[in-house]
């Protein structure tokens, strides 16, 4: 908790004045909260400050079509979304998107009445789809463990690697299992945090069997989930679009 008023502190700071002072930003905003270590609960001392949030597209940018996708501030490791380009990653479920919506209460930072609503529908973005983004990009993040390994990247980036091929199964398991979105990991943090120091790894910095063997469990885990969740295959389509209408119309309008 005292991280996360610490985060608050620094973005009423100049470094953050652009969340001010962006056309696209400012007023526009409907949600701001934090990304990556910090939100999973695995950060250490040093980790990285990833701000990430939403903002509404204007009125102008509504009824023309030209609507701004993103804004990023690397200096900051900032990235706002526009309401629009955000609606469509969660359809897909994006991993790195979707767990935007399963902060603790405390780690928003801002939210308006939209986004309070915005956070209320986040079931609207659940389905199978799950299985497949977050199956995925597990995969893709076992491969490039290896290559990792292949080209003897340091014990701490190859701790953290691992870390988040774990935490990506067991957040695909709430949604799967239970329909939740959930991005704080309390009760695997002890495995994850061992992962994460190298607990893992042999003096070769090469991850030993009982690392595969935890990866082997939760991939069969992950079958039977996907064969067995009460989601529907896609998402409610229908619905979301009801709501991006409804959202889109309040700015239209002036609300």
């Amino acid at each position: 908790m005292d991280s996360l008023n610490k985060i608050k502190e620094k973005l009423r700071g100049k470094d953050y004045n652009f969340l001010r002072e962006n056309e696209h930003l400012g007023n526009n905003i409907i949600m701001l909260t934090v990304g990556g270590s910090y939100a999973y609960g695995t950060n250490v001392e040093g980790s990285d400050i990833d701000i990430r949030g939403c903002a509404l597209n204007s009125k102008r940018e509504i009824l023309t079509n030209k609507n701004f996708d993103q804004f990023i501030n690397e200096e900051t490791d900032t990235v706002i979304y526009s309401f629009n380009k955000l609606i469509s990653l969660l359809s897909s479920c994006n991993p790195n998107i979707i767990e935007l919506l399963g902060n603790k209460a405390e780690s928003y930072f801002y939210l308006s009445d939209i986004g309070e609503e915005l956070l209320g529908n986040a079931d609207l973005f659940l389905s199978r789809k799950a299985a497949h983004s977050f199956g995925g990009y597990a995969k893709g993040q076992l491969k490039r463990l290896d290559n990792k390994i292949k080209n003897k990247f340091d014990r701490a980036k190859l701790g953290k690697h691992m870390m988040h091929l774990i935490r990506l199964y067991y957040m695909c398991f709430d949604i799967l299992e239970k329909g939740k979105i959930i991005t704080y990991r309390e009760k695997e943090q002890g495995l994850l945090m061992n992962i994460r120091k190298g607990k893992f790894l042999n003096s070769k910095n090469e991850p030993i069997p009982e690392f595969y063997e935890i990866v082997n469990e939760l991939e069969r885990r992950l079958d039977y989930a996907k064969n067995n969740t009460l989601l529907s295959e896609k998402p409610d389509y229908k619905r979301i679009e009801e709501f991006v209408m409804y959202v889109n119309e309040r700015v239209v309008i002036g609300e």
